[in-house]
């Protein structure tokens, strides 16, 4: 039996990645965060989830909107790349930037390896637990029928 693809709406990742509606407009608006459409409505796949997510993370801890800006691109294509959305959450993964490069780590020896070639401070962000945080959100419901027959467009 094929599982739908899990998609949400823009209140529900602003909950989810526990930042306001206004903050991730200005996302969208910068080009930060990229949403779907379906009609008129904004809507998140998983990996655009996890994607804002970890850009939230980052944020908490201190990376400047302006440094996000540029990572962006970088990170959504690792997130691709990797096919982070498919994960298992047994796995732990790991996000690690200095503001200027990010690299994707799949296991404790490439992350303690990426780490001590650092010269510079560095953010870590658990990709696992921001996936976790999705597989045990309470919005995780398919999309209204109304919108399952539409095609979602990429922006």
């Amino acid at each position: 039996m094929p599982t739908r693809p899990v998609a949400f709406r823009t209140h529900e990742v602003a909950r989810i990645a526990e930042v306001s509606l206004r903050q991730l407009q200005v996302w969208e608006e910068k080009k930060v965060a990229v949403a779907s459409r379906c009609g008129r409505a904004r809507v998140y796949d998983a990996t655009q989830t996890v994607f804002v997510l970890v850009c939230a993370e980052l944020r908490r801890r201190g990376l400047s909107f302006q440094c996000l800006q540029r990572l962006a691109r970088e990170v959504r294509q690792i997130l691709v790349d990797h096919r982070v959305a498919d994960i298992s959450s047994a796995r732990q993964v790991f996000l690690l930037t200095d503001g200027r490069h990010v690299y994707f780590a799949d296991s404790q020896n490439k992350t303690c390896e990426l780490v001590s070639n650092f010269f510079r401070p560095i953010l870590c962000v658990n990709v696992s637990r921001c996936l976790q945080t999705i597989h045990n959100a309470a919005v995780m419901q398919p999309l209204e029928e109304s919108c399952s027959g539409i095609g979602v467009q990429s922006e």
